[in-house]
């Protein structure tokens, strides 16, 4: 760390905010990305600190920060964050979409930086594929899908509500998220196979932000049963955002660690379409059909 010395580092003139802030849980395991951080504007001054703090706990205190020199509004070289000073290393051969930080111990956290003016759908939704821990992109390709993922579909009474002046989609309240989230742990149905030792788990509904904690416990724990082979029926998934893909990679991720073979089958169109979009060499193995997903012994 840096001391005071030679030219003062800039101080900000308020608290360090809380990052929007989304990392790979498992840090050291190769990915191109440790994660994704969405700012809320292009001050450095204002949104470094935070930022910093947030990270000293994943890799170790951060030391310096490395840059690109597009989107900012100054370019300070040392920021003071909570009693020591940051270098920052701007550089024109460093992505706008790109922030590395490096530790005091030389580890490296490389972040995808999302516009501060991007949509709040596709802000998540790239921060969702920057976090997963066998992502394989560049920053502008995760940008790209992200920007071309269908939002999840509005009813009605929203479409209704929001021509009228209301509350933008997305900005739902504690309790409506939280009976949102109760609803999609009924939606996972366990059913055991004819096949010995093999696992049907049925997802019905949305997947998104708001349900995924829930599809998350109930697929984690069909994972941990003891079966050889699980096989994810997707035919009753009516809406698939980046959440649902950050959820199967992280599955497969667990699954593998367990040996258990773990398969999707049976995408609807929209999770299909997704899946194209996306590509599924991160994910499992992808069948037709949950009979073929099933019987075919071939990985």
């Amino acid at each position: 760390m840096a001391p005071f010395t030679q030219r003062p580092p800039t101080v900000a003139d308020t608290p360090p905010s809380v990052p929007r802030l989304r990392l790979n849980s498992t840090p050291y395991r190769g990915a191109v990305l440790d994660g994704g951080w969405w700012p809320r504007s292009g001050d450095p001054v204002a949104e470094l600190p935070g930022l910093v703090l947030a990270l000293d706990t994943y890799r170790g205190p951060v030391h310096g920060l490395e840059l690109g020199v597009t989107g900012w509004q100054a370019r300070p070289g040392l920021l003071a964050v909570a009693g020591r000073a940051v270098h920052l290393s701007w550089s024109l051969d460093t992505p706008p979409d790109l922030l590395v930080a490096v530790a005091c111990n030389g580890s490296r956290t490389r972040l995808l930086v999302v516009p501060p003016g991007v949509g709040e759908f596709t802000a998540a939704s790239a921060l969702d594929l920057a976090a997963l821990t066998t992502n394989t992109d560049r920053p502008s390709e995760i940008m790209d899908v992200a920007s071309m993922l269908p939002p999840p579909p509005r009813t009605a009474p929203e479409s209704a509500w929001e021509s009228e002046g209301g509350l933008l989609h997305g900005a739902e309240g504690p309790a409506q998220a939280s009976r949102r989230e109760e609803a999609a742990g009924d939606d996972v149905l366990h059913e055991e196979s004819a096949v010995p030792g093999r696992t049907v788990v049925r997802i019905r509904g949305g997947i998104d932000l708001t349900t995924v904690p829930a599809y998350r416990d109930r697929l984690f724990d069909a994972v941990l049963a003891d079966a050889d082979r699980i096989v994810v029926d997707l035919s009753g998934v009516t809406f698939f955002s980046a959440a649902g893909i950050s959820l199967m990679a992280a599955a497969w991720v667990r699954a593998r660690a367990l040996g258990v073979d773990l398969r999707l089958a049976a995408p609807s169109d929209q999770v299909r379409n997704l899946l194209e979009l996306v590509g599924t060499r991160e994910l499992p193995p992808v069948h037709t059909t949950t009979e073929e997903a099933l019987i075919d012994d071939r990985r």
